[in-house]
Order: C-alpha cells, then sequence, then structure tokens
C-alpha cells in the first residue's frame, strides 16, 4: 500500500512484489485481501493493475491491519483446563486480560496512523 500510494498509481502484483522483494503468490493475496476490504482497487486489462481505493489520508494502518490480519491475531490456546494446576487454572484469564489490553493498545496505535503518515515518514528518511 505503501508503494502504491508513494507513487500514486496502479501496479501489478508482481511489479509490487518484485519493489519490496516479496513472493509474487503473497503480494498477489493480501491485495486480493485489501480490495476485498475496500481499500484496494483493481483495473483490468494490459495497463491495469492494483490502485488505492481511497486517499492515503483517508486510510489507517488499522484498516490495512483488519483487512489482512485474522480477528484473533491476539488469542490464547484453547486447551482444556488442568484444575490441578495453578498456572493451567488461571493462565487464561491472566493472559486474556493482557491480550485485551495489548490489542486495545496496537488498534489505537494503528488507528492513530494513515497511509499517508507512513508515506511522508519513507519519503523524509530517504533524503
Amino acid at each position: 500500500m505503501a508503494a502504491i500510494a508513494h507513487h500514486d498509481g496502479v501496479f501489478a502484483s508482481e511489479v509490487l512484489a518484485r519493489s519490496v522483494n516479496a513472493n509474487p503468490v503473497f503480494v498477489k493475496r493480501v491485495l486480493v485481501k485489501l480490495s476485498k476490504a475496500k481499500l484496494a482497487k483493481t483495473t483490468v486489462g494490459k495497463s491495469g493493475g492494483y490502485g488505492l481505493a481511497r486517499s492515503p489520508e483517508n486510510i489507517s494502518l488499522l484498516d490495512i491491519y483488519a483487512a489482512v490480519n485474522p480477528p484473533d491475531a491476539f488469542a490464547i490456546h484453547t486447551y482444556p483446563v488442568n484444575n490441578e494446576c495453578i498456572i493451567s487454572s488461571n493462565i487464561k484469564q491472566v493472559m486474556g486480560d493482557v491480550l485485551v489490553g495489548t490489542e486495545k493498545a496496537v488498534h489505537g496505535h494503528l488507528g492513530q496512523t494513515t497511509l499517508a503518515d507512513v508515506v511522508s515518514k519513507i519519503r523524509a528518511s530517504s533524503g
């Protein structure tokens, strides 16, 4: 998304994959998820590819995160509890609270950062 926003255009998934040195299949899968979330749009044809569906100022990192990550990115195991073990008996509650707090913090920070912010910082870092 940062590459698309930086160049403000439409790019084939293979071109984007090459640009960020990633597996083209992985990039295509991510772009499909972003398209389903209406963050990216596809253009068909010889000069087709993927572009932004909204301006970078109107796409938060939380939007992107939610589109490409499973809803339970912070989850605790679902194994049965061993009531004879103090750890097993209490770990889900204790770690559940920790993970809820972690998820809220991550969502808050990502929600305050836009794709435009990221691109601006990349441009500033490149000198």
